[in-house]
């Protein structure tokens, strides 16, 4: 029993040794998958919004907490491209009393990975189209500051047909020498 221990011990020894000689080439490690390189990959190409959850607070008053689905009037795409920029825009058929109004929103920018987060500047548009704050209603003088104190985008989960990330953008907006802080917290549901 003891002599099979040391033949085995010495066999190990001998393997490490063996494998650690400089210069050999008869011991390949494969590294792990680059998950940043997959998700990378995975995230390219033509996405479309499926259901948006938006809570909205202004000066810590909650105004929105709302679930949009996709319909055929109501519908928003996100591209994303092989060089890390990212193309959104949504459409909207809105009725007001007898008056059919056709509302668009388009946005453009980049979009990285880093080990824990993933960059998005600035936030996709969405489906809903609804406009809180100081522009929501009245004649429009003047438009707003808007002075971004924190955007943070999360992935849920991402595959080869699903797409869902959690974003939080905290700002404030002064309007007519009036400060509101606002929070939108948002979650986007996307498939290709």
């Amino acid at each position: 029993m003891v002599r099979n221990t040391f033949v085995l011990v010495l066999a190990g020894l001998l393997l490490c040794f063996c494998a650690c000689k400089k210069n050999s080439s008869s011991i390949q490690i494969n590294p792990a998958p680059d998950s940043l390189k997959i998700k990378q990959t995975l995230i390219v190409g033509q996405w479309k919004l499926q259901k948006q959850t938006l809570v909205s607070y202004i000066n810590n008053v909650l105004v929105t907490d709302t679930t949009c689905v996709a319909s055929d009037s109501v519908h928003s795409i996100a591209k994303f491209n092989n060089d890390s920029t990212f193309t959104s825009t949504s459409n909207a058929l809105v009725t007001n009393g007898s008056l059919l109004s056709a509302i668009s929103a388009s946005v453009g920018g980049t979009y990285s990975f880093s080990k824990t987060t993933f960059n998005l500047t600035p936030t996709v548009t969405g489906l809903d189209f609804t406009v809180t704050g100081t522009l929501g209603s009245g004649i429009i003088t003047s438009l707003p500051t808007l002075t971004t104190i924190t955007h943070t985008v999360t992935i849920i989960s991402i595959s080869s047909t699903s797409l869902s990330f959690h974003t939080v953008d905290i700002y404030t907006e002064t309007y007519d020498g009036t400060s509101t802080d606002h929070e939108n917290i948002q979650n986007f549901y996307y498939t290709k």
